[in-house]
């Protein structure tokens, strides 16, 4: 018996499988808005404390290390959550189009060539490699003008 048939027979299995697919999705998505909450104080705070201690050389590139590092993480994060939430969708958008009911479940592909916009699944890691980049930069920086910053 497939997976189709299974589904069309048993549609508590195919409630099932769709609550936790949508729940995944919206798990994923959360996930993302925290870490990216977290991650901008973080940074605020490590800028504002990278000000005061201006001239403690060893506590300045650690700082800047740490959030090479952290940023680093992030956009591996964000691009393991891409992958997971593009996968959720998928499943969801198959399960939904094999129950022909597909035109009341909104999926964020709106129709229609002036409704075509961005995915913004791309924001989150475009943000962190944006991050690592900055703070890379400013590492190099910081060891390029040895103590004379």
């Amino acid at each position: 018996m497939s997976d189709q048939d299974r589904m069309a027979i048993d549609p508590a299995l195919f409630a099932t499988i769709f609550v936790q697919n949508w729940e995944n999705v919206r798990g994923v998505k959360s996930e993302r808005i925290w870490f990216m909450n977290t991650y901008s104080v973080i940074s605020a705070g490590s800028l504002s404390l990278l000000q005061s201690v201006h001239g403690e050389r060893v506590i300045e590139l650690t700082l800047i290390l740490a959030m090479c590092l952290l940023s680093l993480v992030g956009l591996i994060g964000s691009l393991r959550l891409k992958a997971e939430l593009e996968e959720c969708l998928e499943r969801i958008r198959t399960m939904v189009a094999r129950a022909q009911v597909d035109e009341f479940v909104a999926l964020g592909r709106p129709e229609g060539e002036s409704l075509r916009y961005p995915a913004f699944r791309w924001v989150f890691p475009i943000f962190y490699a944006f991050g690592t980049v900055l703070f890379v930069g400013l590492l190099v920086y910081r060891l390029a003008a040895g103590g004379h910053s």
